[in-house]
């Protein structure tokens, strides 16, 4: 079932390509996204959905230009701030991810995810913390 892919605006456009990401894939919403781009290179909505585009695609360094995009164009944009999260997470900087996630909740405080999001990093910070705690006591108790 092919999508015809005329210009959509704004808001559409970023509706259109996550409906291309269940029916046609990642890459015909990447079209979508893209084309969108073209006709309005500061929609900052469209460049959100490129960077989590680019993450599923585990594209992390362009999707986090993306995202610095996105949060150059909108600095109130709750979910640019949870995807460069994302990105952090998955490069284990863990502190700047929950940097990331406070601010998209500061922004929208009933975003779900990023609060999802910011317990993860947050557990997962804690732990290599505790870990490192443990070495270095097992090294000083070694000497």
């Amino acid at each position: 079932m092919a999508m015809s892919f005329d210009k959509v605006e704004g808001k559409d456009a970023f509706k259109k390509a996550l409906r291309l990401l269940s029916s046609e894939g990642i890459d015909g919403a990447l079209m979508v996204v893209e084309r969108e781009l073209e006709n309005d290179p500061q929609n900052w909505e469209a460049w959100s959905a490129k960077a989590e585009i680019l993450y599923f695609q585990k594209s992390h360094d362009l999707s986090l230009q993306c995202c610095e995009r996105s949060i150059s164009l909108n600095p109130d944009n709750a979910l640019a701030f949870n995807i460069k999260g994302n990105i952090l997470y998955k490069l284990g900087k863990y502190k700047e991810a929950i940097e990331c996630y406070n601010r998209a909740i500061e922004i929208e405080p009933l975003f779900v995810r990023a609060w999802y999001n910011k317990k993860m990093a947050s557990e997962l910070q804690l732990k290599k913390s505790r870990l490192r705690v443990h070495y270095l006591t097992s090294r000083e108790d070694k000497r």
